[in-house]
């Protein structure tokens, strides 16, 4: 009888592993001051179930002074790094003392690059054990039957290869984003004597460059006008829209000879042609495709998104989200899924007749050697899901069983209506077979129009024909989705970090809401780094590096050589800092004043009409709120009560209702703006109530819905 320590990443995770591996299905959970563990028994051995809180160990400088370059690291326990990381102390010293007693380690943490560095310094820096000797579970999913099979099938030592790509990934991140940050800081110190974290990294940088190019391409674009030719036609009594030949027309005087033509004159219906079309059911979600569809339909932030999925992951109703597959292997058992599916009374009848099928998915290009694509597992939730939870299941188990499903049939008519040399049209669409789009529900665009009810040489009347004036548009500033696209396209960051380099533009002040307008912090970020290290901004530099990663999984470098090189390019780069050290300190400060400026100044003050309105913390109270910028000469004390939470911005505009300056205040509520007289303004109380009665209706909406889904 051997005593074995499981090692998992989560809490829930360890809960679920020790009541699958229990043979009774109820091992014992021990609590010790803030942190715990399960004991089970299998096959006469005593199993040690303990979890880790993510990272338990971080890397820290070996050389002293807040300063660069600093290229030497140790690993340390978290807590000593990271201040709010405190409860990891209590996990940390659990572990080691339990790894006295033990015999045999297993890690069984998610398998990906960031699951298997941790079960690696958990072992090697809490447990003091030789990774060579450890045990390692695969499993993508927390179900019992999964934990079972990984638990009997384990493999006899660890991914070593993945682990090294882990270790230098972490150590490089870490290089150039603590140097190449102090860099930027103590810039703007030297200058100014100002303390002011200005920040970039090895991924953060072309990002960056990726939103401010976008910027100028806005602000340089010239809009060009064309005019588009807008008709109405009648028939039999029913009027209907048609589409001139000429989407675009360039000259003004061209559009009047066509509308003068054709004025009170009546087309005749040349051709109706149908055309069918099949439409092939969407592929598996990976996570960016799962990030990319939670946006569009719910406008969740792919961060957002990640979390509620890892939640539903973590209760064992999805398989692993951080997977690039979007593949369903013929392995799974894609029919014990479907049947427990059939279980919920929503899915009951959609499962039902999938059930009826040959049960053979669509399948996506991307592949992933760790993990499927997502998928359900078909469990039933036991506890009530949340209503953003709610969304993301639902949003997962509809495209899981639109996969088994037909393609969806589409009928298109287009009708010519002709005079002279002049072409119109009118386009029907119709859904003969609702296939796939049956199953994805909500989810899928399905735009039907009806064809109005014309026969080739049937004469139609121009009830009213004129030539719109339009201009071109400037290309759209990124989301949070498609600024994702960008990187995934580029092969920058991981799968995992893709959505936190995206916010951290905004949360730095680089960017302005989600729309990542860039702010004049962001635009002096670009231009210095452009100007002094452009290297820093190019997408090319930062995917040599992942290559160079690459190389060490493999086998054909080795992590000592990549660091090595790594570093030699991060001096490079900082000798370069160091020489124009002055010139960036000085950009990034004025660049800082703007932007200090645009988010604080509101505009004149109405009381006195001299000073400037001002958003000030108290330093007593640590409340927010507008006041006067002659209160400090006594001058004037006019002050506004402003919203405690969210992030507030000065808007160029006035009050409507009562005159007074415009905010935005940007919440995980949403977005709303009002003005700074909003607690007495007449007008804004109207508003108020309407947006917390709207509040309410949704909640109630989205709350039924969840209990729906629970059943």
């Amino acid at each position: 009888m051997s005593r074995l320590m499981v090692i998992s990443e989560k809490p829930m995770a360890a809960k679920k592993l020790a009541e699958a591996l229990d043979e009774q299905g109820k091992p014992v959970e021990i609590k010790k001051r803030k942190a715990s563990y399960y004991e089970c028994k299998r096959n006469d051995d005593t199993l040690v179930v303990v979890y880790a809180l993510g990272h338990l160990f971080e890397l820290r400088q070996i050389e002293k002074g807040w300063t660069y370059p600093r290229l030497e690291t140790e690993w340390v326990p978290k807590y000593e790094v990271v201040k709010k990381a405190q409860d990891t102390k209590y996990i940390i010293n659990l572990i080691k003392k339990l790894s006295k007693d033990v015999d045999r380690f297993i890690v069984a943490t998610d398998h990906d690059m960031e699951g298997s560095l941790i079960g690696y310094t958990t072992l090697k820096y809490a447990c003091g054990a030789d990774p060579k000797t450890a045990e390692r579970m695969f499993f993508s999913s927390l179900t019992k039957t999964d934990l079972i099979e990984a638990f009997e099938n384990r493999a006899s030592s660890l991914d070593f290869s993945m682990i090294n790509v882990g270790c230098a990934r972490h150590q490089i991140d870490w290089l150039y984003g603590i140097n190449l940050t102090r860099a930027m800081t103590l810039a703007v110190k030297d200058v100014s004597g100002w303390f002011r974290i200005v920040s970039t990294g090895r991924v953060q940088g072309p990002t960056l460059g990726f939103v401010a190019e976008r910027e100028m391409m806005i602000n340089m674009f010239v809009p060009i006008p064309f005019w588009r030719i807008e008709a109405v036609a009648e028939h039999e009594g029913k009027s209907f829209e048609l589409e001139y030949s000429m989407k675009r027309i360039s000259k003004e005087n061209h559009a009047e000879r066509i509308v003068e033509s054709l004025e009170d004159k009546s087309l005749t219906v040349d051709t109706i042609r149908t055309t069918t079309t099949l439409q092939n059911p969407p592929v598996p979600f990976n996570l960016s495709g799962l990030q990319y569809e939670a946006y569009r339909h719910f406008k969740f932030k792919p961060s957002r998104t990640l979390a509620l999925a890892q939640k539903l992951y973590l209760d064992a109703l999805i398989s692993y989200p951080r997977t690039s597959s979007q593949r369903i292997p013929e392995t799974l058992d894609v029919k014990t899924i479907i049947e427990g599916l059939r279980k919920n009374r929503i899915y009951a009848k959609l499962s039902g007749r999938i059930l009826e099928t040959n049960l053979v998915p669509v399948q996506g290009k991307k592949d992933d050697p760790a993990h499927p694509a997502i998928h359900p597992t078909g469990l039933k939730p036991e506890r009530k899901l949340t209503p953003s939870e709610g969304k993301v299941y639902d949003l997962i188990v509809r495209r899981f069983l639109a996969l088994f499903a037909d393609s969806s049939k589409r009928e298109s008519i287009r009708a010519d209506l002709v005079r002279e040399n002049h072409r119109f049209y009118v386009r029907g669409l119709r859904v003969l077979e609702l296939g796939w789009m049956e199953y994805y529900g909500p989810y899928a665009t399905l735009e039907e129009r009806s064809l109005p009810s014309i026969s080739k040489g049937d004469t139609v009347d121009i009830a009213s024909i004129v030539a719109e004036r339009r201009h071109t548009s400037p290309p759209s500033r990124f989301n949070p989705s498609s600024l994702l696209r960008v990187l995934e396209k580029e092969n920058l960051g991981t799968k995992a970090t893709r959505s936190t380099i995206v916010e951290s533009l905004r949360s730095r002040g680089y960017t302005l809401s989600d729309r990542h307008e860039l702010s004049t912090l962001g635009y002096a970020a670009f231009e210095t780094l452009k100007c002094h290290v452009s290297k820093l901004l190019s997408a090319s530099f930062t995917r040599e590096l992942e290559l160079e990663m690459n190389c060490i999984h493999e086998g054909t470098s080795t992590r000592q050589e990549v660091l090595s090189r790594a570093k030699d390019g991060l001096l490079t780069l900082l000798e370069t800092f160091k020489a124009h050290d002055k010139e960036i300190g000085e950009a990034l400060v004025f660049g800082l004043r703007k932007y200090w400026k645009a988010k604080q100044e509101i505009g004149t003050c109405p009381s006195c009409g001299d000073g400037t309105l001002n958003i000030i913390r108290s330093p007593k109270t640590g409340k927010r709120f507008v006041g006067c910028s002659n209160y400090k000469e006594g001058l004037c004390n006019q002050t506004y009560p402003l919203p405690q939470k969210g992030d507030i911005s000065p808007l160029d505009k006035m009050c409507p209702h009562c005159g007074h300056h415009m905010i935005r205040i940007l919440s995980r509520r949403g977005v709303w703006e009002t003005c700074i007289n909003w607690s007495l303004c007449l007008g804004r109380q109207d508003d108020i109530k309407a947006l917390e009665m709207k509040r309410r209706e949704h909640r109630k909406e989205t709350s039924t819905g969840s209990e729906k889904l629970n059943e």
